[in-house]
């Protein structure tokens, strides 16, 4: 008999129309199988399927890592006669092996539970724990994983999600939460509330206040901003929120994941009591590949973790309990302690770009990446928004200096003039200029980063860039169309890297095809689609929106000398400005409502 305080780990997911639709991360079939899945909550099979997937594994290694189990229980339903078999993945020198670890007959006229004692297993280190099903014609209703601790925790969750200008993904997942909220047998209005602060006021709060959601009208403060306000306001509420989930309004979520959180917090070991559950991000392009389960950064760079795996692969699924822990993960999908602002305070008011990454390593997270907790967002390799260059070198400077991680000076003078140079090769003037000002607002020090008023520089930043025109426009004003064939040859034209190290990529050399306009891909161009070129058509495919810019000799010496000047001032104002960042940490993780 299964005790009615234990904890539902998860729940046996199905496909689901609306949300992901790829059977593999689901369950897999013989080739003798017939499965077929039914309004996404039952599956009608006839020969084998298998559980050994990306949403239906358990890793119990990473559940035994986080949480310290007593007991653990499958609950299955089903209709008709039944084979079940339960498996254990151990990790050895060669992969990975696995063992039958029961084999059970369930015979049900109707629809009625079956429940498997898996208790036994716990300590065993088995990496995975899944199962199989063989019926010549059966129905199986659906399950879950439940365990039970010694002590639980009371879990009582905060969603904030900040959303500027994104309806469509954001009303299908306020959709989403709803429906699952108030269908949820673990969640009520007492333990859960979701915080959607609205940037663009395009919302309407009449229609979208309910028991479980609150809209907020903010300025468009940028995501820290709009994160940081709804934070404030779940903490203001008086709730007493042990925790609170930042979710970005674009991705494709299920509702399960909440549970799936809710799970591993509710059975926490007292020694991870700073402990974070990060989502893992699948890539909206094909769903089934991973573009990141946390990550780590060293103080220099990114180093994602599990990126481009294939989570329909066997090996991927059972070699993800093995993941090293990150100490960050993105917002897309991130559910942390609530007392955090008590003792580090709020997100730094960075707009967008690298918050994620500071707020964690400021607060030292330890951070889980479970297989199965996961959203899909649009793949980031498209996408290219150039006055983020300004947000990502400022804010990686400000973050080198308020945590502890070491200094690295001369790594970011590097930075500095690999990023101009760049800009300065895929004649992007306006944004070399860009980095520039990021370098020059950190020197101004922490007090004018503390006074700056994110709105209005936002605008401006904006306003320096060259704005895309559509297609009709291109040929207007450059009497050029858009050509495929000219567009696929940018993403492979051959490199010539001796001719581009000694000619500064053909600046020293005469331009070529003067009357011609070369095209590269807005976000995937490189040096040599620039080589020797008047002027080039920037073109991002996605939207059929471009712009076109012109070689211009001059600024290439401007921008060599300013890189001398930037670099001897950088190189002996930057301990001093370090300094007073992280010295005035705490002024400047203060949330000031007079500000939103």
């Amino acid at each position: 008999m299964v005790n009615n305080s234990l904890t539902v780990l998860r729940s046996i997911l199905f496909p689901k129309k609306g949300i992901c639709d790829k059977t593999e991360l689901y369950y897999r079939t013989t080739d003798s199988s017939v499965c077929t899945c039914k309004k996404d909550k039952q599956l009608h099979i006839r020969g084998t399927v298998s559980f050994d997937t990306y949403f239906n594994s358990l890793s119990v290694k990473k559940y035994e890592e986080y949480c310290k189990l007593s007991a653990l229980f499958l609950r299955l339903k089903v209709c008709g006669f039944f084979v079940l078999r339960i498996f254990g993945v151990e990790k050895n020198k060669s992969g990975f092996t696995e063992k039958m670890l029961i084999e059970k007959s369930l015979h049900q006229k109707k629809p009625l539970d079956e429940i498997i004692d898996l208790s036994a297993f716990l300590g065993e280190h088995y990496a995975h724990l899944y199962f199989t099903l063989s019926s010549e014609n059966g129905t199986f209703y659906g399950g879950e994983f439940l365990a039970g601790s010694e002590k639980s925790n009371g879990v009582h969750i905060a969603v904030v999600i900040c959303t500027y200008r994104r309806e469509l993904f954001l009303l299908k997942n306020y959709q989403e939460l709803t429906r699952y909220l108030s269908g949820s047998r673990v969640f009520h209005p007492n333990n859960i509330h979701c915080y959607i602060v609205d940037n663009g006021r395009t919302l309407d709060k009449a229609t979208m206040d309910n028991e479980y959601i609150t809209l907020i009208p903010n300025d468009n403060t940028g995501g820290s901003g709009g994160f940081a306000r709804g934070y404030y306001e779940a903490v203001k509420s008086g709730k007493d929120y042990t925790h609170i989930l930042f979710m970005d309004d674009d991705i494709v979520l299920h509702g399960e994941m909440l549970l799936r959180v809710h799970g591993l917090l509710k059975l926490c070991n007292p020694s991870f009591d700073n402990l974070a559950v990060g989502g893992t991000m699948l890539k909206l392009s094909d769903y089934i590949t991973q573009h990141e389960a946390g990550a780590v950064w060293d103080g220099k760079r990114l180093h994602s973790i599990g990126n481009g795996e294939d989570m329909t692969q066997r090996e991927n699924v059972f070699g993800s309990a093995f993941y090293p822990q990150g100490n960050y993960n993105a917002w897309w999908f991130y559910c942390f302690p609530a007392r955090w602002q008590k003792t580090h305070g709020y997100p730094l008011p960075f707009f967008v770009k690298e918050d994620d990454i500071e707020y964690s390593l400021r607060c030292h997270a330890q951070v889980a990446a479970v297989n199965g907790i996961a959203v899909w967002h649009d793949d980031f390799d498209g996408k290219y928004d150039g006055f983020q260059e300004y947000y990502i070198k400022r804010n990686e400077l400000i973050l080198t200096s308020v945590n502890h991680q070491r200094a690295y000076p001369l790594f970011q003078i590097r930075k500095l003039i690999l990023g101009v140079m760049k800009q300065t090769v895929y004649q992007r003037y306006f944004l070399a200029d860009l980095i520039f000002k990021a370098y020059n607002d950190y020197l101004r020090g922490w007090k004018h980063f503390q006074k700056t008023d994110t709105i209005q520089l936002n605008q401006e930043l904006m306003s320096a860039c060259q704005p895309l025109i559509d297609d009709a426009a291109i040929i207007e004003q450059y009497g050029i169309a858009f050509d495929p064939d000219k567009h696929a040859y940018s993403l492979t034209e051959p490199e010539s890297l001796a001719k581009q190290f000694f000619t500064l990529n053909g600046y020293l050399l005469p331009t070529k095809d003067n009357n011609d306009i070369a095209i590269c891909d807005l976000a995937k161009c490189r040096a040599v689609n620039f080589y020797r070129r008047r002027r080039v058509l920037h073109y991002d495919p996605h939207l059929h929106k471009g712009y076109v810019t012109q070689q211009k000799r001059p600024l290439l010496w401007w921008n060599m000398l300013r890189l001398c000047g930037y670099s001897l001032k950088f190189l002996f104002r930057y301990p001093f400005v370090r300094r007073g960042y992280r010295k005035h940490l705490p002024d400047l993780t203060q949330f000031h409502e007079s500000k939103q």
